[in-house]
């Protein structure tokens, strides 16, 4: 990384309102650890180098909801999402109530690739994969198709 060098963010972490995951910035400045942009506020701050890189993360193109959701209190949902480079994921979201029910018949529950969410609706698992996307969750808790 240099002066004038453009980079992508890969990780928002503590400043939502002034990084956007995947969007290019500027370098004015650098310190050892440190470089010093002009972010989404328009102020030029100090970040650490940790939360970016020198190429664009692919995109999400397409989120697909695969089950028709039946009862959004109580339901499990398989979701595949697609990226910028054809690569396509899944994971499945289900509710608290739901998890209820199978520990009524069972005595335990284990399953990885699951999202618990309070009430099932395409606008809280879109919002849900977007959320964790910018906090760069989203793929460990996803399985690779």
């Amino acid at each position: 990384m240099k002066i004038k060098d453009r980079i992508y963010c890969n990780d928002i972490g503590a400043y939502p309102k002034q990084l956007t995951k995947r969007k290019s910035y500027i370098i004015e400045e650098i310190e050892s650890e440190n470089i010093r942009i002009c972010n989404d506020e328009g102020k030029l701050k100090w970040y650490s180098k940790f939360y970016f890189q020198a190429y664009k993360e692919p995109e999400i193109i397409s989120i697909h909801i695969d089950d028709k959701i039946e009862n959004s209190e109580s339901d499990v949902i398989e979701v595949t999402i697609e990226f910028s480079n054809k690569e396509k994921y899944w994971l499945t979201f289900t509710t608290p109530k739901y998890l209820d029910n199978i520990l009524d018949e069972e005595s335990y529950f284990s399953s990885r690739d699951f999202i618990i969410i309070k009430s099932l609706s395409e606008e809280s698992i879109k919002s849900t994969i977007q959320k964790l996307d910018e906090k760069n969750e989203l793929i460990q808790n996803c399985k690779k198709i």
